[in-house]
């Protein structure tokens, strides 16, 4: 009887995880892995860390720092999530795209909520055969800052943005917005088919989360997202808790 050896990557992943995998790792031929970003790779939300410290900077130059703009925030997401994530891409109009970048990559380097686990698991699926993206509802610019610290190449980020004109940030959202079933759009426009594995952690994921062949759902033990998990369990998907 022949025993396969699990890998030293994903020994630290649930039982339900390492089989899944492990399944579609003995099928030939490439593989698409898509992660969300923000409570998958690591924990807490690195856009809205980063929009509430341009908030703070007061370095909105189109929107009045004096009021509640977080609040604003919170209400157009719970209202619509797409069009809130949105909205605070489309509140960095009028700031050189130079800056976003250079911020992000501040913010990048000083985030302490990175995952070891998750970039190794990035690291041992690109070595494994698999093309390993980013997708996520977070600015692209922040994400692409934060990808090589998981083992991602920053290219391989598709993520919420504006297009920039003469290297000023603009309120035209490039579309489709990359939250629940955009994400499947976008990634269907991207390469042609649905993902082979797809790794997400709430309800913005879900519809990536079905498109896949293999659904993935990341938790925290400190702070469950209830309404992934029950889905997770009603639906036998593989879940790993952090």
């Amino acid at each position: 009887m022949t025993t396969t050896l699990i890998p030293k990557w994903l020994e630290p992943f649930s039982q339900p995880v390492q089989d899944a995998i492990m399944l579609l790792m003995a099928e030939p031929g490439r593989k698409l892995a898509c992660f969300d970003a923000d409570g998958t790779l690591w924990n807490e939300d690195i856009g809205e860390a980063f929009f509430r410290w341009l908030i703070a900077g007061n370095l909105l130059p189109h929107r009045d720092c004096t009021r509640d703009i977080w609040q604003e925030y919170e209400d157009r997401v719970a209202e619509n999530r797409a069009q809130g994530y949105a909205w605070a891409v489309q509140s960095m109009v009028g700031i050189p795209e130079s800056d976003i970048v250079r911020w992000s990559i501040q913010m990048a380097a000083a985030w302490p909520n990175y995952r070891p686990a998750m970039a190794d698991l990035a690291r041992g699926l690109a070595e494994s055969g698999f093309d390993v993206w980013i997708v996520s509802a977070t600015n692209q610019w922040t994400v692409r800052a934060a990808a090589p610290k998981m083992n991602f190449d920053p290219d391989n980020v598709i993520a919420m943005a504006s297009a920039p004109e003469g290297g000023i940030m603009t309120e035209t959202m490039v579309e489709p917005l990359i939250c629940n079933a955009g994400k499947v759009t976008a990634i269907q426009q991207k390469f042609g088919r649905l993902p082979d594995v797809s790794f997400g952690d709430s309800m913005g994921d879900f519809e990536m989360l079905c498109a896949s062949r293999v659904p993935v759902v990341i938790g925290r033990n400190d702070k469950p997202n209830r309404a992934i998990l029950a889905e997770a369990v009603t639906r036998g998907w593989p879940v790993h808790m952090f």
